[in-house]
């Protein structure tokens, strides 16, 4: 969210990319992460060929993992997302 944007020199341009090395439903994590409709995210990537259920596992555990802070502890905001995400069937 945030990390594509309308260019000249190609139509999209990708800034900020980080480089993963896991499954491919790992990657989907992020769109989960800053969805308005995890469900929509789900199907989109179910028919695109992801396991929807590791998708949106993965999506709560990345939530969650960048949710910690060691001084402050969780983020509300970061716990409100996962709970969004494993409520998405």
């Amino acid at each position: 969210g945030g990390n594509i944007l309308r260019a000249e020199r190609e139509p999209w341009l990708v800034i900020d990319a980080k480089p993963l090395v896991g499954e491919r439903e790992l990657d989907a994590s992020g769109l989960l992460q800053n969805a308005d409709s995890v469900v929509r995210w789900l199907d989109a990537l179910a028919d695109l060929g992801l396991d929807r259920e590791r998708a949106r596992d993965w999506g709560v555990a990345r939530t969650l993992a960048w949710g910690w802070h060691e001084r402050e502890g969780w983020s509300p905001e970061h716990v409100e997302q996962a709970r969004r995400i494993v409520s998405a069937r």
